[in-house]
């Protein structure tokens, strides 16, 4: 039972504590909770608890309906409690608390004012939030890798004449997802700029200032959507030059030129130094993943000298999403 015999440990005491008589009107209040609310003591004492922290009726009623109850004898808690405090600059802020109301007694038994304790979880819930966000995200990103990893498995199958090239060129596919990922971690997965994307992918076979290279275009970040798909997309047309295309000769070369118009960015690939270059009889997987993105305008030539593709993507589907036809989980 709490009584009005409150002394220095209770000034002292590091949980803020304030005391209302029957009017609800401030009694006391220790130095944790005069700090807490950035108010003084002299201030506080003799104040209605509202005009002193004044807010809406909805959001008064939980409280008022709160007091009552200690008031009749019982102890009640408020989770999450909101309210309204007045910083030095004059701004409100809204701050949370979890609240313990306890009846105040007399030293003749009773009930005289209510004596609340205070915990101010404001920081503690934004970072429960943040956390929360965190760990959402982390499992819509698992989710869809594992969507992506099971359609790439899915199409490589179904065009390896054999094991052993299914497993070579699934092994790729799943490095080039890795060292993407890996980028845009670097990256706090704010996307990544498309020419970056391109040279990665081709790294492994050219300098990034070889004679066989060419590119051309203003620095363009991707969306972390759309930098995934520019990453599988490079590297299955990397994949397929170094098999038949300029990689695969001695003097083949490629330029890769970009431009965005306001409403599309266009993507050029042209392939020279080929000889007698013919159309596949059949289309692998790079090509066929290619015609997953409904949104993707391309234009494909297997020219003599080498494949040239043009591809234009709205801008609104850069800045969000390209999707499957198979569609990634939600």
């Amino acid at each position: 039972m709490v009584t009005t015999d409150f002394g220095l440990n209770y000034q002292r005491m590091p949980q803020a504590s304030m005391t209302l008589d029957r009017e609800l009107k401030f009694k006391n209040a220790n130095q944790a909770y005069c700090k807490a609310v950035d108010r003084k003591k002299e201030d506080l004492i003799g104040s209605y608890l509202f005009d002193a922290f004044p807010d809406t009726a909805e959001r008064i009623e939980p409280f008022l309906s709160a007091l009552r109850k200690t008031m009749d004898g019982e102890i009640t808690h408020l989770k999450l409690q909101p309210y309204k405090l007045l910083l030095a600059d004059g701004r409100l802020e809204d701050r949370l608390w979890n609240i313990e109301n306890q009846p105040l007694y007399s030293t003749e038994g009773a009930i005289i004012g209510v004596v609340q304790y205070c915990e101010d979880v404001t920081e503690r819930e934004a970072l429960r939030k943040e956390r929360d966000l965190v760990a959402a995200e982390l499992m819509h990103r698992v989710r869809n890798t594992m969507a992506v990893v099971q359609s790439v498995a899915e199409h490589t199958i179904h065009t390896s004449g054999s094991l052993d090239e299914f497993h070579k060129a699934f092994s790729g596919r799943l490095l080039a997802m890795s060292r993407n990922f890996t980028m845009l971690s670097d990256a706090n997965w704010l996307g990544l700029d498309l020419g970056a994307v391109l040279l990665t992918e081709l790294a492994p076979y050219l300098e990034s200032d070889s004679e066989r290279l060419q590119t051309d275009g203003d620095e363009f970040t991707l969306s972390v959507k759309s930098t995934k798909d520019a990453a599988m997309i490079f590297h299955e047309l990397v994949t397929n030059a170094l098999k038949y295309g300029f990689l695969s000769v001695p003097n083949g070369r490629l330029a890769v030129s970009w431009d965005f118009d306001g409403d599309h960015l266009n993507v050029r690939w042209n392939e020279t130094g080929l000889v007698d270059l013919r159309p596949p009889e059949r289309h692998g997987f790079g090509f066929q993943m290619l015609e997953m993105y409904p949104n993707l305008g391309l234009e494909k030539r297997f020219e003599k000298d080498g494949l040239k593709l043009n591809a234009s993507i709205p801008a609104s589907i850069v800045a969000g999403q390209i999707t499957f036809t198979q569609p990634e989980a939600a």
